[in-house]
C-alpha cells in the first residue's frame, strides 16, 4: 500500500496481493491495526499530501497534490487533511511555499 498509494486500489486489489479473501484481509486489519485497509490506505496518502505540501515545488498545487495521490472528491479531502492536521491544505501550502 505504502508504495502504490497513488494508484486507484481497492479491498480486493489488496487482498490479492497478499494472497487472503477480503473477510480475512478486513479481519487482520481490525485485530493488529485497528482500523480497515481502506482506512490504513487513506492515512498513508493523507501523509504524502502533506509533506508534498511542505515540501512544495514552483508550480504545486492543493488540487494537484490531492489528485496525485488518489483523492478525487476535494471536499471530502479537504475536510479529512484539516481533520488530521488542524488546518486547511491551502494553508499549509501557504505556510511553505
Amino acid at each position: 500500500m505504502e508504495h502504490h498509494a497513488h494508484l486507484p486500489i481497492t479491498a480486493a486489489d489488496i487482498a490479492e496481493h497478499v494472497d487472503v479473501s477480503i473477510r480475512s484481509l478486513f479481519a487482520g486489519f481490525r485485530k493488529y491495526r485497528n482500523t480497515s485497509p481502506m482506512r490504513q490506505l487513506k492515512e498513508r496518502r493523507l501523509e504524502k499530501v502533506h509533506h508534498d505540501l511542505l515540501n512544495p515545488g514552483p508550480d504545486t498545487s492543493v488540487t494537484q497534490v490531492a489528485l496525485r495521490w488518489g483523492f478525487s472528491h476535494l471536499g471530502q479531502f479537504s475536510a479529512a487533511y484539516q481533520q488530521r492536521y488542524g488546518e486547511l491544505p491551502s494553508a499549509t501550502l501557504k505556510r511553505r511555499a
